[in-house]
């Protein structure tokens, strides 16, 4: 087959190729025609670019203890450990060496693995969602997304790293869309205030929200380079008297980071 016949096949192959949704046969064959199509490579690599920097949105999780039964039962270790153990003794559930526990990297890696693959289908579909000011009779390649979308995301979380909201920030535009990802417990009375974090310096007001953490929002003259995190407030109606700083305790945060 040549695909190189079909640009928005082979596009969409390749986003599903770096998301892992492309699996068995069907991902290897993709893969050959890669070895042998530069085409098909500056696709799967613009798909890497694209997607790469949301790995940064995971919080490393520790994994369930689950997953170490799971492990022991597909290499058959329960099986063994049980024909060995005298009659009488009473299992003692097998755990990992100390230096598997004690990798911190290991359990980091796994865990932004795990997550940013949500993250990024979550993107994703917000991406597909999004209006555009035009309305294409097919699928545009990733090399024709229009220039009005999304420039930066951010997925903030709450203290407890719950996903609450997350923010597609369109500079070309100068709007910001909320959806939100969890439960806003916004107590009466009260108000939420985005706050820009740079990487240096002080806050930066951006706005109060709505109260349901849906919907668009103006970012004004506000750029999004400028800001290396974004931040919620709970405020009193009106916002912070000090737009340098929240005067309510900030409740939802998460990194800024482009999309493209």
């Amino acid at each position: 087959m040549n695909l190189t016949r079909y640009p928005q096949l082979i596009d969409r192959l390749a986003a599903e190729y770096v998301l892992g949704t492309l699996r068995g046969g069907a991902r290897r064959r993709f893969q050959q025609y890669a070895d042998e199509d530069s085409a098909i490579r500056r696709a799967i690599d613009e798909w890497q670019r694209r997607l790469a920097p949301l790995a940064e949105l995971a919080a490393p999780r520790m994994p369930p203890a689950a997953v170490w039964d799971a492990i022991e039962r597909r290499l058959g270790l329960s099986a063994a450990r049980n024909a060995a153990r005298p009659r009488g003794v009473q299992e003692t559930p097998a755990r990992p060496s100390r230096g598997l526990l004690d990798n911190l990297a290991f359990w980091r890696g796994w865990a932004i693995g795990v997550t940013a693959l949500a993250a990024i289908a979550v993107v994703v579909a917000v991406r597909a969602l999004l209006p555009s000011t035009t309305t294409p009779a097919t699928a545009p390649s990733v090399a024709q997304q229009p220039e009005a979308a999304v420039s930066h995301v951010a997925v903030l979380n709450d203290k407890d790293a719950h996903p609450v909201m997350l923010i597609a920030w369109d500079e070309a535009h100068s709007t910001m869309t909320l959806h939100p990802l969890g439960l806003v417990d916004l107590p009466p009375g009260r108000a939420m205030e985005l706050w820009g974090i740079p990487a240096s310096g002080h806050p930066m007001s951006l706005g109060m929200l709505p109260d349901n953490a849906s919907g668009k929002v103006s970012a004004g003259q506000q750029k999004p380079e400028n800001y290396a995190a974004l931040a919620v407030s709970i405020e009193a109606p009106g916002g912070s008297p000090d737009h340098n700083a929240p005067s309510g305790p900030v409740v939802f945060s998460g990194k800024l980071l482009p999309v493209s």
